[in-house]
C-alpha cells in the first residue's frame, strides 16, 4: 500500500500572527464648511495627516509625413502620460 505525501507547503506553515482591533473611523460631512471629516467612535475628529498632491497630464503628438503643402500619405497618431507626485507630509 502506498502512502501519499502531504503538499511540501503544508510543512512551511504555522499559526496566524497576533492581530490587533482597529479602531472605528467613519467618514462625514461638516454642516458648516461643506468639508469631509474624519470621526471615532465617540464623535470626536480625527486627523489622519498630511497628504501629497499629484499631477497627471496626458500630451498627444501627431506625425504628418510630407512638407505640408499638399495632402500626404497616411499619418500616426500617440500620446504619452507624464505622471509627478509630491512627497506628502505628515
Amino acid at each position: 500500500m502506498t502512502q501519499t505525501r502531504a503538499p511540501w507547503g503544508t510543512q512551511r506553515m504555522g499559526p496566524y500572527a497576533v492581530t490587533t482591533t482597529s479602531p472605528q473611523y467613519t467618514p462625514v460631512i461638516d454642516p458648516e464648511t461643506q468639508i469631509a471629516v474624519i470621526v471615532d467612535e465617540q464623535g470626536r475628529t480625527v486627523e489622519l495627516g498630511g497628504h501629497g498632491t499629484s499631477t497627471s497630464g496626458l500630451t498627444s503628438t501627431k506625425t504628418v509625413p510630407g512638407d505640408g503643402a499638399a495632402p500626404g500619405g497616411p499619418s500616426d497618431t500617440d500620446s504619452m502620460e507624464s505622471y509627478d507626485q509630491d512627497e506628502s507630509s505628515g
